[in-house]
């Protein structure tokens, strides 16, 4: 595996554990105005949930079919690299057989 495999590969893990997005963090509450701020901030929370759900929703929509084209993308750049190998493959075979002795005209048969 190359450097260059292995750092894709990396990043493709990243994408992948940041792949999913959530609106749902937990609210610390903390101090003596802990209480009262942390139920503020859960009511403006489900205050807020018509307009944050669908952005993340869209969010995770997007992110899924950004990993979905990598891995459709990779399958591709690996059958590619296999057809580059088969294609080099046969003109080596097809010079070989331009250079053999019994081929005069230097063409392959």
């Amino acid at each position: 595996m190359s450097a260059g495999e292995r750092l894709r590969d990396g990043w493709r893990a990243e994408a992948e554990r940041w792949a999913t997005v959530s609106a749902h963090l937990p609210i610390a509450v903390g101090g003596r105005l802990g209480a009262p701020l942390g139920l503020g901030r859960k009511g403006l929370r489900r205050l807020l949930r018509w307009y944050i759900n669908p952005i993340v929703e869209q969010q995770n929509s997007f992110n899924a079919a950004l990993l979905s084209l990598d891995a459709l993308n990779r399958a591709r750049a690996a059958e590619l690299t296999r057809e580059i190998a088969a294609l080099r493959a046969r003109v080596a075979e097809l010079e070989g057989r331009a250079a053999a002795p019994g081929n005069s005209s230097g063409t392959p048969a």
